[in-house]
C-alpha cells in the first residue's frame, strides 16, 4: 500500500500534546495491537509484509494462535 493512502497515513499517526480525560483507558488501539504483536512475537515491520499475501497472514495467525491457547 502506497504511503499517501488513507488507511496507511491513519496507522501510522500519532496524536501529540492530546489529554485524556479523567477516567478514560490509558491505551489508545494502537498501543494494544502492538501489545497483542509482542505476545505473539511479531513486529510491525513483519506485519506489514504478511497482509500482503493473504494466505502467508492466515497461517501465520492460526500458528500463533494455537501457541497462545
Amino acid at each position: 500500500m502506497e504511503d499517501t493512502r488513507i488507511p496507511r497515513q491513519a496507522i501510522k499517526c500519532e496524536l501529540r500534546r492530546y489529554k485524556r480525560k479523567l477516567g478514560w483507558p490509558k491505551k489508545n488501539w494502537m498501543d494494544n495491537v502492538r501489545r497483542d504483536l509482542k505476545d505473539m512475537s511479531t513486529v510491525w515491520g513483519e506485519v506489514e509484509e504478511l497482509v500482503t499475501n493473504t494466505a502467508e497472514w492466515r497461517q501465520h495467525v492460526a500458528l500463533t494462535w494455537d501457541k497462545l491457547r
